[in-house]
């Protein structure tokens, strides 16, 4: 019998962000983006995987265009199986299992809601949109924070509300885009989690945290000037932490 543990439960909810198992059952993937996210899969989510189940390196899968881990040896898939992760197309019916959603310990839920939100997440700020806003600097620079956890799956994103709700997170859950066809694609219905207001960003910053320098920095320059600007890559924010970029330039 396996146990679940709070690493476990990060790895699921990695696993749950951006991972799948193939419905044949012989090859389990986690990836995420090739240039901002190979610091996590090196350092934490490759090491991770392997002190739990087997070794891997992380690597590049070219045809996919993604960084990340893969494991195909069917005893490690069985094992995670058991865990309660999912096999086979899970977009739509992604949750959180019974273990980790039920479980006494927080830490276990803190562990999953994190690793969903390292691989499916977000962290990114705003400027006062507010007509009434009279502030300069609020209407230029991007100050306001917001997390955003998105999936198709409405109940996954329902279960960790409730969770969040149970860490004195608030948040706000929306529909974004609705079944159909958008640019000559097929889409499913998509869901969003917010977190919006200024102290639950703080009490997640503290009680949740990040595993994943492609947040982390982001954090980071937050903290320290006040603001972030849009659309930095993992590279200039390591530049700016290092005092080799200066934030305000970019707005140049």
């Amino acid at each position: 019998m396996h146990i679940m543990n709070v690493e476990i439960s990060e790895i699921l909810g990695a696993f749950t962000g951006d991972g799948w198992i193939t419905s044949s059952l012989k090859s389990l993937y986690i990836t995420g983006n090739s240039s901002e996210e190979r610091e996590y899969y090196d350092y934490f989510l490759g090491p991770l995987f392997s002190k739990h189940f087997s070794k891997v390196t992380p690597k590049e899968f070219i045809d996919w265009k993604v960084y990340g881990i893969g494991c195909h040896k069917s005893k490690i898939i069985s094992k995670c199986l058991s865990l309660g992760f999912q096999s086979g197309p899970k977009a739509l019916v992604a949750k959180t299992p019974h273990s980790i959603y039920n479980s006494q310990n927080k830490e276990i839920k803190i562990a999953f809601i994190r690793g969903f939100f390292d691989t499916d997440g977000s962290i990114w700020f705003d400027k006062s949109r507010a007509k009434t806003t009279i502030s300069h600097w609020k209407k230029k620079y991007h100050y306001s924070p917001r997390i955003t956890l998105g999936s198709c799956s409405k109940i996954l994103l329902e279960q960790i509300q409730i969770m969040l709700t149970q860490l004195n997170i608030n948040s706000k859950l929306r529909q974004s885009a609705k079944k159909g066809r958008k640019c000559n694609r097929n889409i499913n219905n998509f869901y969003v989690l917010i977190i919006q207001k200024k102290e639950d960003i703080l009490t997640w910053i503290e009680t949740i945290g990040t595993n994943n320098p492609r947040h982390q920095t982001r954090i980071d320059v937050w903290k320290i000037h006040g603001f972030l600007p849009p659309r930095t890559r993992f590279l200039q924010r390591k530049l700016i932490l290092s005092e080799k970029l200066d934030p305000y330039s970019i707005y140049v």
